[in-house]
């Protein structure tokens, strides 16, 4: 069971305060208190209110989870950063659409936001802006790794996937990955996927080559394994 510790929720204020750049003064100012009181906060003498602690997450721009330390420590830290460059990514690859029930070529976005310790990532309805799944992102130059957990708001149901984008061989703008997930009867699927930094019309050749090759095929018969060739330039 975890425990709250004052000095240790204090030592987040100050941690994320010096990241940001604020000392004590700009922070009281941000959330209109007194320094003497951000003091209090940082040494653990004193809580701040359910107020407060919203206001102070806004003016450092982290998440509530942030400074109570509630999320799983990233030990990798060299990796944790945005190799794309942008803030928006879109996604295309033959997926379910609740709307239809129905499987057909489908777009998405992903939204990353950089945060002091880690690199959020949210899966987004291109149409709606409908929160899938949220997650994380870890990074080196060649290959892009994200965990997600689906979005609570929108389905109770656990799920965890995964997908792996191909940064060092993009053609034309376009980098091909893989989806790896579960349907709503928790069963298992993974398939390749397009991702590029602006929004393309998803064409007819796009959508061919997303679909598993007879070399790709032939291994799984041999292996009984699926190996997605994401790396073919």
């Amino acid at each position: 069971m975890s425990t709250f510790n004052k000095k240790d929720f204090g030592n987040n204020i100050r941690k994320f305060r010096k990241i940001k750049g604020f000392n004590q003064e700009d922070l009281a100012k941000a959330i209109n208190k007194d320094r003497t009181l951000i003091s209090k906060y940082e040494s653990g003498d004193s809580l701040p209110s359910a107020d407060d602690i919203s206001k102070i997450c806004d003016a450092l721009e982290i998440s509530e989870v942030d400074l109570f330390g509630a999320r799983n420590k990233i030990k990798n830290e060299e990796n944790i950063f945005n190799p794309f460059k942008s803030n928006q990514l879109y996604m295309y690859f033959n997926a379910y659409d609740y709307r239809t029930k129905k499987y057909k070529r489908n777009k998405y976005k992903l939204l990353i936001t950089n945060r002091p310790d880690f690199i959020k990532v949210d899966f987004l309805d291109i149409d709606d802006d409908k929160i899938y799944l949220s997650g994380y992102m870890l990074s080196d130059n060649m290959c892009s790794f994200i965990i997600f957990e689906n979005n609570k708001e929108f389905n109770r149901r656990l799920e965890v996937s995964e997908i792996i984008i191909d940064i060092d061989s993009g053609v034309d703008g376009l980098m091909l990955g893989t989806y790896m997930g579960t349907n709503s009867q928790y069963i298992p699927s993974i398939r390749k996927c397009y991702f590029s930094q602006k929004d393309v019309k998803f064409t007819d050749e796009m959508f061919e080559k997303l679909k598993p090759t007879d070399e790709e095929i032939e291994k799984l018969r041999e292996t009984n394994a699926l190996y997605l060739d994401i790396f073919n330039n």
